[in-house]
């Protein structure tokens, strides 16, 4: 079966429409339509349903979606192989949700580039469930994560933490506040959010740089990295406003165990350690 097939099933899956899916590929909707009826005739079994408005998957397009996520990631990943086994560099990925990515990772990727000369490192933003199963499929090295990934096939430690602050354009926060924006700091944070505030949020994001775009351009509040936003609280851009919960955040390195870049997932250990 042709992987480009796959490809198309994966986005119609994701997108629950035929348009964007050809658009997003460059395809026509009728190459969309003709390559799940080939999928369907293959498994010979319903794997979409279409309605008015409405396409969901079937209960055998359900079990064919992980399945399909797994070859097309490993024809990409054999390909990367090859391609960096011909130019005789090794391979190393790491994958950041967006907070931890906003508040840690994109200040250090220079260092991590630095650490070897022969190394192609790849990094990515991607969602917690994401990562979990890349480095389930070993498609993925390493996951850094403000929350641990509770399974005894993976190691969780601890290489450091992020402050964060809660600030906004003005100083007076209140519950009745009607701009406030919820960035989501991981599964801890959301726990303690929803225990010390009654706020509602107007916009949810998981990226703190957006939040911050949109509260100097917009204004409102939100929790943010303290080190992202010093430089606003001392021009008055921003004000500090006072929180009961915890902010300071950990950040864990997360692997498999038995990685077979054990060697590496040691060295960007020492490395996260010394630049933390």
């Amino acid at each position: 079966m042709d992987l480009r097939v796959y490809k198309t099933f994966l986005a119609v899956a994701e997108y629950k429409h035929f348009g964007r899916a050809a658009e997003t590929l460059y395809i026509t909707q009728a190459a969309v339509s003709a390559r799940i009826k080939q999928l369907e005739e293959f498994y010979a079994t319903q794997l979409l349903i279409r309605e008015k408005n409405n396409l969901r998957l079937t209960s055998a397009g359900e079990a064919l979606l992980a399945h399909a996520h797994l070859l097309v990631s490993q024809m990409e990943q054999s390909k990367l192989s090859v391609s960096i086994a011909d130019q005789q560099k090794l391979s190393f990925n790491i994958a950041a949700t967006p907070n931890v990515w906003d508040a840690f990772f994109s200040s250090r990727i220079r260092e991590a580039l630095e650490l070897f000369d022969t190394l192609v490192l790849g990094t990515e933003i991607s969602v917690r469930e994401a990562i979990q199963r890349k480095l389930d499929e070993r498609t993925l090295d390493v996951g850094l994560l403000t929350d641990p990934i509770k399974d005894d096939d993976f190691v969780n430690e601890l290489i450091g933490h992020f402050d964060l602050s809660l600030v906004g354009n003005r100083p007076d926060f209140s519950a009745s506040v009607d701009d406030y924006i919820l960035v989501d700091w991981g599964i801890t944070f959301q726990k303690e959010h929803a225990l010390h505030h009654k706020v509602l949020p107007s916009f949810k994001t998981s990226t703190a740089m957006i939040a911050l775009e949109l509260i100097l351009s917009k204004g409102g509040f939100a929790y943010l990295p303290t080190s992202l936003i010093d430089d606003y609280i001392d021009d008055k851009s921003l004000y500090l406003i006072a929180s009961p919960l915890q902010i300071k955040r950990p950040i864990y390195m997360v692997f498999r165990k038995n990685s077979s870049h054990e060697l590496l997932v040691n060295e960007f250990r020492k490395l996260f350690a010394r630049i933390q």
